[in-house]
């Protein structure tokens, strides 16, 4: 019998000898979060400068106190007149510190310097570098002081604390979605390339794939066990510059609307995928490289190649989770009000599956259960309304590119060629995750054509490129 659950393994876990306890800790997490949300927002910059100190398998021996810094910066320097080093001193902050006095980016190397603080901005990169760089190779921004031709930045470096190697030990997170981890290394790689587009613009790159993966990762859970019938489903955009929003645009009903419904139910879909992967060929025995978290796609083929008999067991062992379940959360939960639950599948197996699953969406939405159910969902929504979700008056919230992404997107996807035709442009933006109704598509030609970005053989969509720049 290839594929089986563990229903000791699941009592165990999920606390079945008391109150029930959900999102129990596995080997390998599959999303960051808790079920306790902080009224505060996740600060890219920190994540980004753990991320990058994570991949080149570094670390930082001190915090960078900026202040002190610039002291050590000074005391590396003679000076005659002692009014020369005040005036020195406040050249220095002038050049090398943001109004948040935090340390300016001006070439790579500054970016293992990023303070990360939060806890939760470090669990974020850990799980960004997990589940999008994962085994990849470290890679490691070089540093040369020889290559600064400025005195200034030389004697900032020479004041830089020691980077120290660092060997991650643990892999704490599971990539569900490869072909995004694949995708996102190409991105950062040619980045990489443009050490200026790089220092500015990696944070902008790993926070849209944060984005991306999130949106993915909860669209092909909303399939459950039906098949998958392409690997990247696009998410309606609009164009900051579109002055005309409503409710009757493809782009409102299939933007963030249909997908704020999907990552409500995030929490749901996490325990029952906890609950389905401890199984007997997924224990707690087994190394950690080789423990594997299955997708409902996945269990699905499983139980497809499975014998009569043997998927007659599986239901079997799926029927007595689902009375115990309910029996365990009968106190508080109203399971009158579930009502029938229909039978989509031609499998008895998935069908009894998919109840489960509905049993639990449905218990987290009593009133008396429903805060971790919000809490552990907000981490992402409270990041989405900082970047991309914007409210359009009436129209309610909806997913908006500003000029500043959709210029550095367009970069991206053109990256070493003098000009990319404007449909195959559409056609990478679909690729990333990102699509645009017919009014956006207008809006962002009109755009490109004020910024003198457009090249015309015809009127004929297949005959406008969009040039390259800097």
């Amino acid at each position: 019998m290839s594929y089986q659950i563990n229903i000791e393994a699941i009592r165990n876990k999920f606390k079945f000898d008391s109150s029930i306890k959900h999102n129990p800790k596995i080997e390998l997490e599959l999303l960051p979060y808790i079920t306790k949300f902080k009224d505060t927002h996740y600060n890219f910059r920190e994540v980004t400068g753990e991320f990058i100190r994570s991949i080149g398998k570094k670390k930082l021996a001190e915090v960078v106190d900026t202040d002190q810094l610039i002291n050590k910066v000074i005391d590396s320097i003679d000076f005659q007149d002692i009014n020369q080093r005040s005036e020195f001193k406040q050249m220095l902050k002038t050049l090398f510190l943001d109004e948040s006095n935090q340390l300016y980016l001006f070439h790579p190397q500054t970016l293992y310097y990023i303070n990360t603080e939060g806890n939760e901005n470090k669990r974020l990169a850990i799980f960004l570098y997990n589940i999008l760089w994962g085994s990849e190779n470290a890679w490691i921004i070089e540093a040369d002081l020889e290559e600064y031709s400025d005195l200034m930045s030389k004697l900032l470096f020479r004041a830089l604390p020691q980077l120290t190697d660092n060997k991650i030990k643990n892999k704490n997170y599971i990539s569900m979605l490869p072909e995004i981890s694949q995708l996102f290394r190409q991105d950062f790689k040619w980045l990489a390339t443009k050490n200026e587009l790089f220092t500015t613009q990696v944070e902008k790159l790993i926070a849209y794939y944060y984005f991306f993966y999130i949106t993915q990762f909860s669209i092909r859970n909303e399939s459950l066990f039906k098949p998958i019938e392409k690997d990247i489903r696009p998410v309606y955009f609009t164009f900051e510059n579109e002055e005309r929003l409503s409710k009757t645009r493809i782009s409102y009903e299939y933007g963030w609307k249909s997908l704020e419904k999907l990552i409500n139910r995030t929490f749901s879909h996490i325990n029952f995928l906890k609950m389905l992967n401890l199984n007997d060929s997924n224990n707690e025995s087994q190394n950690e490289q080789d423990t594997v978290i299955l997708s409902y796609q996945k269990i699905t083929e499983e139980i497809y190649l499975m014998s009569p008999e043997e998927q007659d067991i599986l239901d079997h062992q799926v029927s007595i989770l689902i009375e115990e379940y309910k029996e365990k959360l009968s106190h508080d939960s109203k399971w009158g009000l579930l009502g029938t639950i229909s039978e989509p599948y031609d499998l008895p197996v998935l069908n009894r599956l998919y109840l489960l699953f509905n049993m639990i969406d449905h218990q987290f939405n009593q009133t008396s259960r429903s805060k971790p159910y919000n809490e552990y969902k907000q981490w992402f929504v409270h990041f989405c309304q900082k970047t991309f979700l914007k409210s359009r008056g009436r129209s309610g919230k909806m997913l908006i590119l500003d000029t500043d992404y959709l210029l550095f997107l367009t970069k991206l996807m053109i990256k070493d060629e003098s000009k990319i035709r404007l449909k195959n442009l559409f056609s990478e933006f679909e690729i990333r995750g990102i699509i645009f109704d017919r009014d956006t598509q207008e809006a962002i030609v009109d755009y490109f054509e004020k910024l003198n970005l457009l090249e015309k053989k015809s009127d004929s969509g297949d005959a406008i490129y969009v040039k390259a720049f800097l």
